[in-house]
């Protein structure tokens, strides 16, 4: 430290150009601090052009005196800035959410200890903590020296909540932090609101039952069967690989199999009358007796049984089963490609998934960020379209997008190799899992691009031209200025130009040897296609096509020439929803899956009816229930994204009616709070026409670790298990050419009642037997956070709307156990805790100043 101290003063009062050196970087890096401070998410006004914007601003600071202006410091910015207020700094928007902040001229150096602040404007809102990123990187502006991530700007982990915390943000007090425009209502979801808005449990232990509920569900008799001695499975018509991943379950869960266990017959019989993943389930104190009609019913018969069961007293009840599932496609959507998940994380998720009958996982394997999937003979799809770095040349690995930083392995980086994927193929199989690849395209599709431009260069500099040219996917004569809806202006293919399809056969072809390769054959491959925005207006080679044949969407001819490739190769095509709104249906394939991500308070049900009415198979896929990078409450402290929905907790998932979108006006709200019409008199569904199936969604922009990630899936996953696998009797049936909304009146006050029901057996099992399960075998879930209000008499009452957790207040500094007698006014804040103490939830405090004001 003495070394760089008399560095910087030797420094002093100059101005002159130098040359930084490696050590004296990192030593910049390792000491300058930077806060950035969210000033007002709605302010009265925003500099033209933007309507609407945020202002903030950044601190800088060093302890000590530094004159040199030869650094750049680079950091990811969600939404562009697009106004500086600083004479002695500027930023520029790069690319994507990439930032770069210089010193200007009239820079005159840092004192020691003296602060810089650098006011500015960002385009439409930013108001969830999450999404301000970390990990900003110093570097020389020549790029002579290795860049450094500035140690101030990192994260840290809570040591008590385990979860990501962000020193360099500073705090969220003021509720115009969390609203983005005069108009919105949404609360701050703070203890006050919490009381008056979730129910208290009603059961102190589990009740008799199972997640997902079974179809029928009966106490045959009184008193437990118990299980100390283990199982012994006795099988016919399968074999064990067919159920070993239920029966490793129940041995993590502390019943393995002997050979003195109690008996478990599972029989398998393709004439029994039992529908498709459907079982008969039979237990009492003598014997176990499972019996489907394939294999995967058995599967779900065996995971019942750890469902049934007690940690406590290892014991089941004695029940009869008859189930089978509401709908075929029950899926989750892991994105890999924004945040890597490790291989871990996904064979983690798919034994949850396999637990509570879950039987797709859809995998994001490519974006604008990272391509995630070695393909045989493209190397530098995974060596540099995988790796984020800081080099602006993107020769060796892609921009640091999403806040990076500079390091080179996980967990943002990263890719999953060829046996990887397929040890996940075989792991999703044994679970009766079908495991769907996306590799997204054409918009979202940057890291490829920039991945087979370093391709083109490397052998045209051998004099390969041909070879150099087989599978590049941009036309250098194209001038089109666009920017997508993530702000790239470079990140979509060229969909008129063969090398396009070639590279995207080559892809098919490898991706689907891989599946054969793995005995696990590719049954549905997910085009994406969704986001492309203004691409191509001025290519040559799509104006040369327009003139052999008049295209009406670009985007649709794409999605409708690689449709045909993928179904000629046997494989079901599927996409997403508004990049399927742009092809004619009559030339695409006849078994087409569509996921409909259209939100339903901006009327999202016309289009899953009119794809449903297409007789394509109608994945729901609806941003406002089934995307977990939402957060759980309208709270700051809550990571997550905002545009579709500011509260996505495991209730809202319960709640959901698939079967009847529109109803959803009468008791949800828009992302601002306010009631809404959903009219469906124009747009019905046909009679007969259902959906495939639904689908959650763990998107990863604002997810950097797999702990995040699990926090982010659990408990909600369990709720879309339930709501995928069981309708329930309190649901509305869909009746076409309604309008819904608060004041309808459909959804009657004896079904609501009944749902409240339902939701309290549901959240007792939850709290009380499934989430000891998921802590007994490792997974890192959301413990709830508390409802406090104030007793006539004075005292605190204390709730959790999951039970099962100890309470805790904190009083004179130090947290203490919860009674009924606690002063309320002596609290300052309050929290739950996992029974065994090893780790809290995020923790409220009494008042909320900001909560008054948003009520």
């Amino acid at each position: 430290m003495k070394k760089f101290v008399c560095w910087f003063l030797a420094l002093m009062g100059t101005q002159t150009a130098f040359a930084l050196t490696q050590g004296e970087l990192n030593e910049v890096a390792d000491n300058l601090e930077i806060r950035y401070h969210l000033i007002d998410s709605m302010p009265k006004s925003c500099p033209p052009p933007a309507k609407q914007c945020y202002l903030s601003e950044l601190r800088l600071r060093s302890p000590m005196p530094y004159n040199g202006a030869d650094w750049a410091i680079y950091f990811s910015q969600l939404m562009p800035i697009y106004q500086v207020d600083s004479e002695l700094f500027k930023i520029e928007h790069l690319n994507g959410d990439l930032h770069r902040l210089t010193p200007t001229e009239q820079f005159g150096g840092f004192s020691a200890d003296d602060e810089y602040t650098i006011r500015f404007y960002t385009k439409n809102s930013q108001i969830t903590r999450s999404e301000f990123m970390p990990n900003y990187i110093l570097a020389d502006q020549a790029q002579r020296l290795l860049p450094r991530v500035i140690a101030s700007t990192r994260t840290v982990r809570d040591e008590q909540t385990q979860l990501e915390q962000q020193p360099y943000l500073a705090p969220f007090e003021s509720y115009h932090q969390l609203r983005i425009s005069d108009k919105d209502q949404t609360p701050w979801m703070g203890t006050g609101y919490l009381a008056q808005h979730q129910s208290e449990p009603v059961f102190s232990h589990a009740p008799e039952g199972v997640i997902p509920t079974p179809r029928a569900f009966k106490v045959v008799s009184q008193g437990r069967i118990n299980l100390d001695k283990g199982v012994h499975f006795e099988l016919t018509g399968l074999n064990l690989a067919d159920i070993e991943m239920a029966a490793r379950r129940l041995a993590q869960l502390g019943v393995e199999q002997t050979p003195k266990g109690l008996p478990v017959s599972v029989t398998v019989d393709p004439s029994l009358p039992i529908e498709a993943q459907g079982y008969q389930f039979n237990s009492s104190t003598n014997r176990i007796a499972i019996k489907a009609s394939d294999a995967a019913g058995a599967f779900y018969g065996v995971q019942t049984l750890a469902g049934l069961m007690d940690l406590k007293t290892r014991s089941i009840p004695s029940v009869a089963i008859a189930d089978a599932p509401r709908y075929a496609f029950r899926g989750l959507h892991i994105d890999s490609a924004r945040n890597f998940r490790s291989k871990q994380f996904i064979l983690d998720t798919i034994a949850q998934m396999g637990a509570y009958k879950l039987n797709k996982l859809h995998l994001h394997l490519a974006d604008d960020e990272g391509w995630r999937l070695a393909i045989a003979g493209l190397p530098e799809l995974t060596k540099i379209g995988g790796l984020r770095c800081l080099d602006l040349s993107e020769t060796r690995c892609v921009l640091p997008q999403l806040g990076a930083g500079t390091g080179t392995g996980l967990p943002r980086n990263g890719h999953y190799s060829q046996q990887d994927y397929s040890d996940i193929l075989r792991f999703a199989k044994a679970h009766h899992i079908e495991v769907i690849p996306s590799l997204d395209m054409p918009g979202h599709s940057r890291a490829a691009i920039i991945a087979m431009e370093s391709r083109y260069r490397a052998l045209m500099a051998k004099g390969k031209k041909e070879a150099a040219n087989e599978y590049r996917l941009i036309e250098e004569a194209d001038k089109t200025r666009y920017s997508s809806i993530q702000h790239y202006h470079d990140n979509t293919l060229n969909v008129c130009l063969p090398a396009t399809y070639r590279f995207v056969g080559k892809v098919l072809n490898e991706l689907q040897r891989m599946h054969e390769r793995a005995g696990v054959p590719l049954k549905t491959y997910h085009i994406g296609a969704d986001e492309t925005a203004g691409a191509w207006l001025d290519s040559p080679a799509c104006q040369a096509l327009n003139k052999k044949q008049t295209i009406t969407s670009m985007n649709g001819y794409f999605i409708e020439q690689v449709a045909a490739m993928v179904a000629e190769k046997g494989i079901t095509v599927a996409g997403w929803s508004d990049g399927l709104s742009d092809v004619d249906p009559q030339k695409m394939p006849k078994q087409v899956q569509t996921n409909v991500w259209s939100t339903l308070s901006e009327q999202g049900h016309k289009v899953a009816h009119q794809q449903a009415n297409l007789g394509w198979e109608v994945v729901l896929s609806l941003p406002d229930v089934t995307y977990f990078d939402f957060p759980y409450q309208s709270h700051p402290q809550e990571r997550g994204n905002h545009w579709a929905s500011r509260a996505l907790d495991t209730r809202k998932v319960f709640e959901f009616m698939p079967d009847n979108l529109p109803v959803h006006a009468e008791f949800w709200r828009d992302v601002l709070h306010h009631n809404y019409n959903a009219d469906d008199k124009d747009s019905g569904l046909k009679p007969g026409v259902g959906y495939a199936g639904m689908q959650g969604h763990l998107w990863s922009e604002m997810i950097r670790d797999d702990v995040q990630a699990e926090y982010m899936l659990y408990p909600r996953l369990l709720a879309l298990a339930e709501r995928a696998w069981h309708k329930p009797g309190w649901a509305v049936p869909y009746q076409a050419g309604r309008i819904y909304n608060d004041k309808s009146g459909y959804f009657s006050a004896k079904s609501q009642q009944l749902r409240e029901q339902d939701w309290q057996r549901f959240v007792a099992l939850l709290g009380y037997r499934e989430l000891p399960k998921l802590t007994r075998q490792g997974r890192f879930f959301r413990i709830p956070t508390v409802a406090a209000s104030r007793r006539e008499d004075g005292t605190l009452k204390l709730f959790s709307e999951i039970p099962g957790f100890e309470l805790e207040a904190h009083i004179n500094g130090r947290w203490v156990s919860y009674h009924p007698k606690l002063d309320f006014d002596s609290v300052d804040a309050v929290r739950a805790v996992l029974p065994d103490n090893t780790r809290a939830g995020r923790a409220l405090p009494i008042p909320a100043p900001v909560e008054q004001d948003s009520q």
